[in-house]
């Protein structure tokens, strides 16, 4: 495995236990929905989600695809996924890897998405390594997601937190501050348990600006399709300042 990193930390019992109860299974599929659509996908496409975490996009997109590769760091967030696949009648892969050093063939997919800043935890030239290496993993003439938090509002809300309690009285708490030199977002958060002990770790998350994607996806060897976002997806309408996520679709060269 590639060295320790921040991710290590962030994305774990703190990161899930977190935001578990605000990712319901009405996000879930209205996320999936919006995948599928901007990737095109077929009942015999092959698709790779990248960063899949504890699975519940590959889950949900696993009906509808010929086939559903989940690959992540984390090898907990793999059994997670691995247990709630138990349920459903068509099972995704399951890969552990790295996102700066995929352990996959080349043009193996006709699809592949990053959903919530996963791709972009790095410095600018190990992001660009990391989508040139998504890039080779899907097909001439297939397609790539990326998703990640939308740039123009954190730089309309430079700082923000938020705090509140979960069922089991846990207190999470959470501040973000965006660095606009770096283009990075901030962000702290804990979880103080009832019984005081503490999980906290701090996430820095590359967020780039719609008119950086054009760059990017040439220096990756991509065409850039569209920027657009979650509730902007069917008119491919371009992010404003109000729209809290941003997407990027691009397509290999045939």
């Amino acid at each position: 495995m590639t060295p320790a990193h921040w991710t290590d930390a962030y994305y774990g019992e703190l990161y899930l236990d977190s935001v578990a109860d605000l990712l319901t299974p009405e996000l879930t599929a209205l996320e999936a929905e919006v995948i599928a659509a901007l990737l095109r996908i077929g009942p015999a496409d092959r698709v790779l989600d990248l960063g899949c975490g504890h699975g519940r996009h590959a889950l949900a997109l696993a009906a509808s695809a010929g086939l559903v590769c989940g690959l992540d760091r984390s090898a907990a967030y793999l059994r997670r996924a691995a247990a709630s696949a138990g349920g459903v009648g068509r099972r995704p892969a399951l890969v552990r890897g790295d996102l700066r050093a995929l352990p996959l063939r080349p043009a193996r997919f006709d699809a592949a998405f990053s959903w919530y800043s996963s791709l972009f935890a790095f410095d600018d030239p190990t992001n660009e390594a990391c989508l040139a290496g998504a890039a080779r993993a899907v097909r001439p003439g297939g397609r790539l997601l990326v998703h990640h938090g939308n740039p123009l509002r954190a730089a309309a809300e430079p700082e923000a937190g938020a705090a509140r309690t979960l069922s089991d009285g846990s207190r999470v708490e959470e501040r973000s501050r965006w660095d606009p030199a770096r283009g990075v977002d901030v962000s702290s958060r804990r979880i103080i348990r009832p019984g005081g002990a503490v999980l906290a770790a701090t996430a820095e998350l590359r967020y780039y600006m719609p008119s950086e994607w054009g760059r990017l996806a040439e220096r990756a060897g991509l065409w850039l399709v569209a920027v657009t976002s979650t509730s902007g997806a069917a008119e491919r309408r371009e992010p404003g300042p109000e729209d809290p996520d941003l997407i990027a679709v691009l397509e290999t060269p045939a």
